[in-house]
């Protein structure tokens, strides 16, 4: 575990394992600590960086951000402090969208995308439903204390940073990326459960997947969630090094 301390907020991360860098991403009011047993699946043949957004988790607690693109700007100042110039990157949910900005803003730098959950773009009965998870918190919720433990005790500071973050049009134009999707042209893996829902409408893998011109999707079937990180670990992990093995063979071509 350190922290980067940049622009005088301190940004805590972990690396883990050896090998190939993947940068994992976390979703949206989450932390590092959200990815589990996830980790040292894929640390047994990569290293995993595995950064808590600033805000968020064991990240310094921050005002709203007044520029949506500082999150991207952090992990740009990460992987040039490990001296990393390619990284494999991997994003859930918000964490894919923030993995497609990288993509887009350089892409010579992003060794291959992977998307799990992905949002391409809130419907507004999906931003509804956000605001209310993010709003109307139960203090003894499910919820609650999962956000306990992915913050701390501090955790309404952390969720309320970053309901008030995500509530501005600036925000959700930048991470809106589907009128962009034909120009990520970095390998892709599309990762989605098999369950709908408004957040995470299933339709949206299939947007990237059809959109972006370099892509390839996997469904987890069996009445999986939206993420198959979260939900299915260890088919995950086969289909990422499965999905690495192609695009090498393809590099090798």
């Amino acid at each position: 575990m350190a922290t980067l301390t940049v622009d005088g907020v301190e940004v805590y991360y972990e690396q883990h394992g050896t090998g190939e860098e993947v940068l994992l991403v976390h979703g949206a009011a989450a932390s590092g600590r959200w990815f589990g047993d996830l980790i040292p699946r894929l640390a047994a043949k990569y290293r995993v960086i595995v950064p808590d957004l600033r805000g968020l988790g064991r990240s310094q607690r921050v005002a709203p951000l007044a520029r949506p693109q500082v999150w991207v700007e952090d992990l740009w100042r990460l992987l040039d402090e490990l001296g990393l110039d390619r990284v494999h990157v991997s994003g859930v949910s918000l964490g894919s969208r923030i993995a497609g900005r990288l993509a887009l803003d350089n892409p010579a730098r992003v060794r291959t995308l992977t998307v799990d959950a992905p949002i391409v773009g809130l419907s507004s009965s999906g931003n509804a439903s956000l605001n209310t998870v993010f709003t109307a918190v139960d203090p003894d919720s499910a919820q609650a204390r999962e956000w306990r433990e992915l913050h701390g005790d501090d955790w309404r500071d952390a969720v309320d940073f970053y309901a008030k973050t995500r509530s501005t049009a600036d925000f959700q134009d930048f991470y809106t990326l589907r009128p962009r999707l034909s120009e990520i042209t970095v390998p892709t893996l599309v990762c989605r459960g098999d369950l709908d829902d408004a957040i995470h409408p299933v339709d949206d893998a299939f947007i990237w997947h059809k959109q972006a011109p370099d892509t390839q999707l996997f469904i987890a079937p069996g009445l999986t969630q939206s993420s198959v990180m979260l939900e299915r670990a260890e088919q995950f992990v086969i289909e990422f090094v499965a999905f690495q093995q192609r695009c090498a063979m393809d590099a090798a071509a």
